[in-house]
């Protein structure tokens, strides 16, 4: 089969490599579409993300959805001829974390497109069969494989347990950004703050739900928030952005007392943050690690049309110009939200 590799920074090229077959609890998925994840510029463009590292050719990719083509003999035989999104970290599902209900932080997480494990850059892939969540047929294969950073951003808002009536801020109006506002809306959020470097992120900010939507190149992220606010800070801040500043940024711009949640992966092996901040506000502050039992609540939102992944797709290419699709997502080229790669 054809599959796209990682062979140094910023050098993807189109490959031949064996088809896959299931293994007994493994369905055999023909991949329709994946999606290019902010988390795969850090491999794309540095062959790592802190300290883990890229160290032979790898295939990149993890937000992918498709069709089940063949199961083993010990998976639901159902699922053949499905369209699925895949929860694509496989935990081991026996250690301490796994049955105490937290398998997204498994030790033992076979997670695709993330060394060594090949991804979702291909035209087949085998994964195990629970991890396979049919879709409704009014969802396309684009908006399956928005799933997986839907989950992100459910995950997200529900570690903050934002209540109805209540502010919030988002740093980063990346796809993650804009998908935790209008899941942060869908939950009751009565007042969103936005900020982004880029003006088209800001703009997109408004479109997907954000009150006061602002670029922080041109307004001071601290003195903007805290001046709407008359001084209180939001609720609820959430780190959604690639960056080692916006950490500190949210701490600053939550109220005494208030929650942060930090989603967002800088890319660094660690972070600097403002402990005496935190302190002195007794801040609730909670590190997102991808998402848990949140796959199922994703695709009710998407079904209900509660939340629109369709519009943030603004690009697509073929697997053959997957270097040109990263290419475009790392320099922020064209007003890109979100590039997939569709087969």
């Amino acid at each position: 089969m054809k599959a796209v590799k990682w062979f140094g920074p910023r050098d993807m090229r189109l490959v031949e490599v064996e088809k896959p077959s299931p293994r007994p609890h493994e369905a055999l998925i023909r991949i329709e579409s994946t999606g290019v994840c902010g988390s795969d510029m850090h491999y794309f463009a540095d062959g790592r993300i802190g300290n883990t590292v890229i160290t032979e050719p790898l295939i990149l990719g993890h937000e992918y959805a498709g069709v089940v083509e063949a199961v083993g003999s010990e998976a639901d035989p159902s699922l053949v001829g499905q369209r699925v999104a895949v929860e694509p970290g496989i935990p081991c599902l026996t250690c301490e974390w796994c049955t105490t209900g937290h398998y997204n932080v498994c030790p033992d997480m076979v997670f695709p497109g993330g060394p060594p494990y090949d991804g979702a850059l291909c035209e087949y892939i085998c994964v195990d069969a629970r991890f396979c969540f049919p879709v409704p047929d009014t969802v396309s294969a684009a908006e399956a494989a928005m799933l997986e950073p839907l989950a992100v951003a459910v995950h997200t808002v529900e570690l903050a347990r934002l209540k109805p009536g209540e502010t919030a801020a988002i740093l980063g109006l990346g796809p993650i950004g804009l998908l935790v506002a209008q899941v942060a809306r869908a939950a009751g959020a009565a007042r969103l703050f936005g900020t982004d470097l880029l003006d088209y992120r800001v703009a997109a900010g408004k479109r997907f739900g954000v009150d006061d939507a602002f670029n922080a190149s041109q307004a001071d992220t601290v003195e903007t928030v805290l001046s709407k606010t008359n001084g209180r800070g939001v609720d609820v801040a959430f780190d959604c952005a690639r960056s080692s500043e916006t950490q500190g940024l949210a701490c600053r711009i939550a109220r005494p007392a208030g929650r942060v949640v930090l989603t967002g992966i800088s890319g660094a092996e660690e972070d600097p943050f403002p402990v005496c901040v935190a302190r002195r506000k007794e801040l609730t502050v909670q590190w997102c690690r991808r998402f848990r039992f949140d796959y199922p609540r994703s695709i009710a939102l998407l079904a209900s049309r509660r939340v629109d992944v369709a519009s943030l797709v603004t690009h697509s290419y073929p697997l053959a110009r997957s270097n040109e699709a990263f290419e475009l997502v790392l320099t922020f080229g064209d007003n890109v939200l979100k590039a997939s790669i569709d087969q």
